[in-house]
């Protein structure tokens, strides 16, 4: 990444001190800080305690001095920000509870946090559970308006693409906030900002496409395990905010398994380890920066080599040296030495976390999930998840097994009523409605409609290709070459989590299905490459222009008369631009010159996909930069639905 743009992915924690400023500027006299504690980690990416109590103590001055200042704020007792925004009902809820006059509201967004490079954040918590279960679209406004700011920082790209209902939701609002801005810009009074937002349309973007993308348009790449490292860390322990919260001997698999199954275990003295955290940065991290987006085969050996490394360099103190020679050394070469075990130590506890809780299973369920994807062996899938159920189940991740079996085959009636009952014979009940919510997020049949008349459409028919298979297999993410010519063989030290022969990686690495073992390629990957690759605009629709919900828009598209802007403006099928008049400007982008381009994945992203495409971006010699509302693994995705 140039210098200019990474410049600029840093401006936006400025622009979120300056919002948190203006806002305390606001305020009169000094405050008393109460923050969330869910809060303190998201803030550390905008500002430190000091910066907050120095901007406490500078906001107190000039609000004191400020004889300008409305006296209805200063009536007020209690002030609170609110993140993303103040909803109409929480105005209601303070005139409900008499507090209206007394407590102060005020909206905060601190947009996008970089947690790490080419990785930007929202850090906003519940946006799948509102938007695709609940089906409640509030928290797209905020999303809108963040990347409404990325256009203005970064500059408006060429084109937008937008693939999913919410994602084209999303863009109608960002384009709304645009057209009503340039409408305040074009009235007499705007003046000098009129002058510089005309700069700022006519300069170009650092990105020249953006992808928008609906997270249930591809829930495979979230509901897959991963092989990469990165990935299978956050499938053991809680990411918050980039850093990955290390408690003692608890983790996602022990939490999520049945108490009677742990008993064993329990019985046993647990080891005293303290909790830690891991900055998942690799500016912050090297060793991190190093193994992130490696398989989890390569670090187990690797870690090891440097530990032995480092083991060597803490015995290289002698006898024979001289004085200068031994003050060198312990005061330069010893504290770094120690600080390297000390950081590496945390990388193998991790290792040895995952091939515990991960490793005894795992080469069985990388075949199963092959087996799903390929659509084979229809009868061992459901024996081996009746069986996870009465024998290991966990509360979350049997249940994204059964949801990718969905997904990717189609659940029948009788599958359906199988796996329900066994699923609630293991954790109760009280789990009844939450295949309602599954079914509204499309991860599970509609359990409301199993009736006689339809009996017929519950009949399991063989097919040789699920709807899955045949869309995937369009945009080639099923790379089933791959998988005939990589052996799964495991090793004692890593637990049967290779998956593959250290020959086999490299073969494997060519592709970026390697994050999922050579069985899957991201949707975002795969549309990433697609568009890179094209030569022409014909050429484009000819890869994607069956997509029917891949819609299209930009500043290529607006014209040169702006009165007929909002027209142009709208975002519309690949298909339908190919007949259109602005085929001709259209071509002339493609083959991309800048490779450059920003992807957003509504409802969270994986590090698998970002290490998909990782690996894209160097193969190509492209820039992408990736964001979205969270980062999260299939446990936390299902976890949110059981919670909701």
């Amino acid at each position: 990444m140039n210098s200019s743009s990474s410049s600029k992915l840093h401006g936006f924690r400025q622009i979120a001190q300056e919002k948190l400023q203006h806002v305390f500027y606001s305020i009169p006299l000094e405050k008393d800080l109460i923050i969330e504690s869910a809060l303190i980690k998201p803030l550390e990416h905008v500002c430190g305690a000091s910066w907050l109590s120095v901007l406490d103590q500078i906001s107190g001055y000039q609000s004191q001095t400020n004889s300008l200042m409305e006296p209805d704020i200063r009536s007020k007792q209690y002030h609170v920000l609110v993140m993303p925004s103040v909803l109409a009902s929480f105005e209601h809820l303070l005139e409900e509870e008499g507090l209206h006059g007394i407590v102060e509201l005020y909206n905060f967004q601190w947009d996008f946090l970089q947690l790490d490079e080419s990785i930007l954040s929202l850090e906003l918590p519940g946006v799948f559970t509102d938007v695709y279960v609940r089906k409640d679209t509030t928290p797209l406004g905020s999303i809108a308006q963040s990347i409404r700011i990325f256009n203005l920082v970064m500059g408006k790209p060429h084109l937008v693409f937008s693939l999913g209902e919410n994602a084209e939701y999303i863009l109608q609002m960002v384009m709304r906030m645009e057209s009503k801005k340039r409408s305040a810009m074009a009235s007499p009074t705007a003046g000098k900002d009129k002058n510089k937002a005309e700069q700022n349309a006519e300069k170009d973007p650092e990105y020249a496409a953006m992808l928008i993308l609906d997270r249930d348009r591809d829930y495979p790449a979230c509901l897959l395990t991963p092989v990469v490292y990165c990935g299978l860390l956050l499938e053991t322990q809680t990411l918050n905010s980039g850093s990955l919260v290390v408690e003692g001997d608890s983790n996602k698999i022990k939490t999520g398994k049945l108490a009677f199954l742990q008993q064993q275990e329990l019985s046993q003295e647990p080891s005293k380890q303290e909790p830690t955290s891991l900055r998942m940065s690799g500016t912050k991290d090297m060793i991190y920066l190093e193994h992130r987006y490696r398989h989890f085969s390569e670090v187990i050996s690797l870690l090891s080599s440097q530990a032995k490394t480092l083991g060597l360099e803490g015995k290289a103190y002698s006898r024979e040296m001289k004085l200068h020679e031994m003050k060198d050394y312990v005061t330069n070469k010893l504290p770094k030495v120690a600080a390297a075990k000390k950081e590496l130590f945390k990388h193998l506890r991790l290792c040895e976390t995952i091939v515990e809780e991960i490793g005894a299973n795992f080469e069985k369920h990388q075949m199963i999930e092959e087996s799903i994807l390929t659509n084979t062996n229809r009868k061992q899938i459901m024996n081996y998840i009746l069986e996870l159920l009465s024998s290991d189940a966990h509360k979350y991740n049997t249940l994204r097994l059964i949801c990718l079996y969905h997904v990717t085959i189609g659940l029948t009636g009788e599958d359906m009523t199988k796996l329900m009952s066994a699923y609630i014979n293991a954790f109760g009940y009280r789990h009844l409605t939450l295949f309602y919510h599954l079914f509204q997020a499309r991860l599970f049949p509609d359990t409301t409609n199993l009736s006689k008349t339809k009996i017929l459409s519950q009949i399991s028919i063989p097919t040789l290709k699920t709807p899955f298979q045949i869309e995937a297999n369009k945009l080639k993410q099923l790379p089933t070459d791959s998988n005939e010519s990589v052996p799964t063989v495991g090793s004692d030290r890593d637990g049967g989590l290779s998956g593959v022969t250290p020959g086999g990686i490299n073969v494997i690495k060519a592709c970026p299905s390697y994050v999922f073992n050579g069985n899957y390629i991201p949707l975002v990957t795969q549309l990433t490459h697609m568009i890179f690759a094209a030569s022409s605009f014909d050429n484009l629709n000819t890869r994607l222009g069956h997509l029917e919900r891949l819609k299209v828009s930009g500043r290529v598209l607006q014209g040169s008369n702006q009165g007929m802007v909002d027209i142009f403006a709208t975002p519309k099928t690949i298909k339908e631009l190919s007949a259109s008049c602005h085929k001709a400007a259209l071509n002339q982008l493609f083959p991309f010159k800048d490779k450059t381009m920003f992807i957003f994945i509504v409802g969270g992203i994986t590090y698998a996909e970002i290490a998909a495409c990782h690996l894209l971006e160097r193969t190509i010699g492209a820039k992408i930069v990736l964001s979205s509302d969270r980062i999260i693994a299939g446990h936390d995705l299902i976890e949110s639905i059981v919670n909701c």
